[in-house]
């Protein structure tokens, strides 16, 4: 999934920056900033569970995974 986000919010930053809108720019970086709060409480999907250093990874599906990225998400954006 993380991939997967990523090129979107790449997408929405690239728009937003063409467009001149602002908010867009902000939510895709808000939206990236989420994965990595949600990397670094150790919620990571299985194929991310050995790449973790410094932090005890637990592995969770991707429906899971995405929950915990929109909690982390609407935390940022208040």
């Amino acid at each position: 999934p993380m991939a997967t986000i990523f090129a979107w919010s790449g997408a929405f930053r690239k728009r937003g920056e063409m467009d001149n809108l602002p908010e867009l720019v902000n939510y895709a970086n808000q939206l990236e900033g989420a994965c990595f709060d949600t990397l670094n409480s150790g919620i990571v999907t299985k194929d991310l569970v050995n790449l973790m250093e410094g932090v005890e990874a637990k592995a969770v599906n991707s429906t899971e995974f995405i929950k915990t990225i929109r909690t982390n998400l609407e935390k940022r954006l208040g």
